[in-house]
């Protein structure tokens, strides 16, 4: 077997998922420009309010096992009883899942659990965050064994699929939220098929890695146990103030508020698009250097990967931020008016986040559960508080403030958390935190104010009407400025102008995609 040096491998994996998120990126904001207008402000926060809810509620039953099979996954591609004990975890978080919905209608509460909500909605969005976490499990196999590539084709053609029935929905006036719904299973479904026949092809046989003996399960159970129960508090409090979060907008600002700030956070989920690409790579090398005691490795990891990201983050970020009003428009339209704000703050939301991934991934990766769980904690004595006094209902003393609330309240916690957790991970490292913070600030203030240039010199040129060619253009000369920045000054994005040069080499040999490979 030939060996390939780490940095190359992850660079050609990392390389991959970049150009099949470019793709990505296209196709995202075309359907971003069609499902928000098609199913208007209510109806898109019904679907945005009732999809969290279950992505919560999996989320805390599944208690972080999901990162500690990734983990232990990427340290032992070898073990596949892992995969199977790892299967028989999801059925049972999603026969529980099922349950807790059953008893719920059964019971008389569900108007309280999911405010305005008909039935047929709230299972139809049971099944989609089901399909999802499946979905997400076989995308971390696939990124385990180092099949990112093919997975990623898969991906992307299920990109390409949906927008094309998407946009043949919109043309015959045929998209609401139901019809949304079922095409966002039924690809589901193709999807799940086909990365099942990937991974069984290349790596290994899932159907013939099923059973598992006593020793092997109980083998499982403390390995998992010992990884995800210090979580397991953390777990319940993070998610009981994200479903808070959604549950009180819901309640108290209603459905056309919940899809204000649904757009908010998928505008600002762009500028992270290229970010989560990275993110389970990074992970991967994490586990395996620190499984090999590598510590200078994962030293210059962390370093370069952390403000590399945040960079990519910014970049993006900083020009929405600034043309807010226009995003608004061409992804919304004026129904949904009352989200500039709201998208303004989410769009710096992907830098943080950016960060924050990166500092759980090392967190997750070294073992270190329980200083990750004690940070949450603390933090969830100010978080809900906080929620309840900018959601809650005014004539309780509470703002009621929406979307803008929710915005504001999301990008405070997060970059509080963020910054608490780069301190412990730096201290860890024996690497300078203020250093982080610097590199922070100075690339975010450059990104604004050349973005807001850009936007001032193009306003010149189009009048208010023709918002989509002012954020063309603007978005343009934002990229080429920026472009000739990052080149003169490499360090702003963790990187060298020899990197630079590779990088883009690397792209140009890489096109035009060769599926079969």
């Amino acid at each position: 077997m030939t060996m390939q040096n780490p940095e190359t491998s992850l660079k050609k994996r990392y390389l991959f998922k970049l150009m099949t998120n470019f793709v990505g990126l296209g196709i995202g904001l075309v359907t971003q420009a069609i499902v928000p207008r098609a199913l208007g402000p209510s109806s898109y926060g019904n679907f945005s309010f009732l999809t969290n809810f279950f992505l919560q509620l999996m989320g805390f039953l599944n208690l972080n096992s999901s990162t500690a099979f990734y983990t232990k996954l990427s340290q032992r591609q070898d073990d596949k009883g892992l995969i199977s004990f790892y299967f028989y975890l999801t059925m049972i978080v999603s026969a529980a899942t099922a349950i807790f919905v059953g008893v719920s209608y059964l019971s008389g509460i569900d108007h309280v659990i999911w405010p305005e909500q008909k039935a047929i909605f709230v299972g139809l969005a049971m099944l989609w965050a089901l399909l999802q976490t499946y979905n997400s499990t076989l995308i971390q196999v696939s990124d385990a064994y180092g099949l990112t590539a093919k997975s990623e084709v898969v991906n992307m053609l299920q990109r390409i699929l949906g927008l094309l029935i998407i946009f043949i929905l919109f043309i015959f006036n045929r998209l609401n939220l139901f019809s949304y719904f079922i095409l966002q299973i039924l690809i589901f479904v193709v999807v799940i098929a086909f990365l099942i026949i990937l991974i069984q092809k290349f790596k290994v046989h899932l159907i013939n890695t099923w059973r598992l003996n006593k020793i092997q399960l109980k083998s499982y159970i403390k390995e998992f146990t010992s990884f995800c129960v210090p979580l397991i508090i953390f777990s319940i409090f993070a998610i009981m103030e994200q479903m808070a979060d959604r549950w009180f907008l819901q309640k108290f600002s209603g459905s056309m508020q919940q899809g204000f700030y649904a757009l908010a956070y998928q505008t600002g989920a762009i500028g992270a698009l290229f970010v989560s690409a990275m993110i389970p790579l990074i992970m991967r090398e994490f586990a395996i250097e620190f499984a090999n005691n590598n510590i200078e490795r994962m030293r210059q990891l962390f370093i370069k990967y952390t403000k590399m990201l945040f960079a990519i983050a910014a970049f993006f970020g900083c020009f929405l931020a600034v043309e807010a009003k226009n995003v608004m428009l061409i992804f919304g339209g004026e129904a949904y008016t009352g989200a500039i704000i709201a998208i303004t703050i989410m769009c710096f939301f992907p830098m943080q986040q950016a960060s924050g991934q990166m500092n759980a991934a090392f967190f997750f990766a070294t073992g270190r559960t329980k200083t990750y769980s004690n940070i949450g904690l603390c933090l969830f004595l100010i978080g809900l508080p906080l929620t309840i006094f900018l959601l809650g209902p005014e004539k309780y003393g509470a703002l009621q403030s929406g979307a803008i609330g929710l915005a504001a309240k999301t990008m405070v916690m997060t970059s509080l958390s963020v910054n608490i957790q780069l301190w412990f991970n730096t201290k860890y490292l024996k690497v300078s935190f203020s250093r982080f913070l610097i590199h922070q600030f100075i690339v975010v203030s450059i990104f604004i104010v050349v973005a807001a240039g850009c936007s001032q010199a193009v306003a010149l040129l189009f009048s208010t009407d023709h918002f989509a060619g002012h954020f063309f253009v603007a978005g343009i000369l934002y990229t080429i400025i920026v472009s000739c920045l990052v080149w003169c000054f490499p360090w702003m994005g963790a990187l060298k102008k020899s990197q630079i040069s590779e990088l883009a080499v690397q792209m140009i040999n890489k096109m035009p995609i060769k599926f079969h490979q």
